[in-house]
């Protein structure tokens, strides 16, 4: 399944942006791999969205268990 990761940091008149897509996830741990390289990358204070499969908008997520609960459920949908 193709997921896009976007993370945003916002701070003091800075935007930091990470911009990311797997092809082909299969698991989970390949997307929160790259979800925390992004957040490792703007620093604190981020905000993370991911767009799944054909979905064309962007969902934020939070914790590392939204993270794993809507990458598990999309991988359960996709044929």
């Amino acid at each position: 399944m193709r997921v896009q990761i976007k993370v945003l940091n916002k701070s003091e008149g800075v935007e930091r942006v990470f911009l990311s897509e797997i092809e082909d996830a299969s698991t989970t741990k390949e997307v929160l791999d790259e979800v925390f390289r992004g957040r490792q990358a703007v620093g604190n204070g981020y905000q993370t969205m991911i767009r799944c499969g054909t979905d064309k908008n962007f969902f934020g997520v939070s914790t590392k268990s939204e993270i794993t609960d809507w990458i598990t459920r999309r991988l359960k949908e996709e044929p």
